[in-house]
C-alpha cells in the first residue's frame, strides 16, 4: 500500500513525540483493517514528515501496532503491516545509520545485504499478503524499521560501542 503525502498530509501539526530508544517496546500484530488503523497510519506519516525521516515504525510514536512506513519517493511512502523477515543473506555490510529514536547519533550497524520479506497491505479494505526480496539500501531500511517493531534500536545493534558504552548512551537518552 502506498500512501501519498499530498493526499494524506494536509497540516504540519504533530501531536506525538518520538519515543526514544530505551523506551521502544515490541508491538502487537494488526488483526484487521479499521478506521483506527488508517488514522494511526496517517499519524505515522505526519510524524515521519515532521521529523524528516526515511521511515518510521508505529511504536516510535507510541502506537502499539506492528506496522511501519518507508519512503518510496518524494511523494509516497509504503506501509508495511505485520512485516516478517523470512530469510537473510549471508553477505553483511557495516554502515552508519541514523534514527529518529536516537537523535544526533549515527552508529555503525551490520545488516544483511539481501533479505526475503513478507508483509500485509490494505487493498479494498482487506489485507493482502506481499512477499519480496530486498537488497542494498532497501534491505537496510526494512531491517532497521523491523527491529523497532521487535523492541530493538540501533543502540542495541551497533558494533562500534561496547556494552558499557551502550548502557551509557541508553541512560543519556532515557534522561531526556
Amino acid at each position: 500500500m502506498l500512501i501519498n503525502i499530498k493526499e494524506t498530509y494536509t497540516d504540519r501539526v504533530i501531536l506525538k513525540q518520538i519515543v526514544l530508544a530505551p523506551f521502544i517496546r515490541q508491538t502487537k500484530k494488526v488483526e484487521s483493517v479499521t478506521e483506527e488503523l488508517i488514522k494511526d497510519i496517517k499519524t505515522a506519516l505526519k510524524g515521519c514528515l515532521a521529523y524528516d525521516g526515511m521511515g518510521i515504525s508505529a511504536n516510535q510514536l507510541g502506537i502499539n501496532k506492528s506496522f511501519f512506513l518507508i519512503r518510496e519517493d518524494e511523494e509516497n511512502f509504503r506501509v508495511y503491516i505485520n512485516p516478517k523477515i523470512i530469510s537473510m543473506g549471508k553477505e553483511k555490510l557495516v554502515e552508519k545509520e541514523g534514527c529518529l529514536s536516537v537523535p544526533r547519533y549515527n552508529l555503525m550497524v551490520s545488516r544483511s545485504e539481501e533479505i526475503k520479506v513478507s508483509w500485509q497491505e490494505i487493498q479494498n479494505n482487506e489485507f493482502i499478503n506481499v512477499e519480496k526480496t530486498l537488497t542494498g539500501f532497501d534491505a537496510r531500511v526494512f531491517q532497521h524499521e523491523y527491529d523497532h517493531l521487535q523492541g530493538i534500536s540501533i543502540v542495541d545493534r551497533t558494533c562500534q560501542l561496547n556494552r558499557a558504552e551502550k548502557r551509557s548512551l541508553a541512560k543519556q537518552l532515557s534522561q531526556r
